[in-house]
């Protein structure tokens, strides 16, 4: 499924911090994902916008930090690549 087809705007690429369901004290990283905020109470989240990518949900209790947006198709590097991570 093409995510288009899900949200068809308001795409942003970022990274997620979630928390670790398998480790209540512990966290995952989702570096350099698109995403979507939503449906209510949700967040939407994919690794790419290929027509084979699996597409996630996250519900906003589990999300720790969306940082580093900026709209997909925007070339700019994030700020994280500006200061030389990847």
């Amino acid at each position: 499924m093409d995510i288009t087809t899900v949200n068809d705007r308001h795409l942003y690429r970022g990274r997620v911090v979630l928390r670790d369901p398998a480790d209540p004290g512990g966290q995952v990283e989702l570096p350099e994902r698109i995403v979507r905020f939503g449906p209510d109470g949700w967040l939407t989240v994919v690794d790419g916008l290929d027509d084979d990518v699996d597409i996630e949900l996250y519900p906003t209790g589990r999300v720790l930090a969306v940082t580093e947006l900026r709209e997909v198709g925007d070339r700019r590097p994030s700020p994280a690549q500006r200061i030389g991570h990847p």
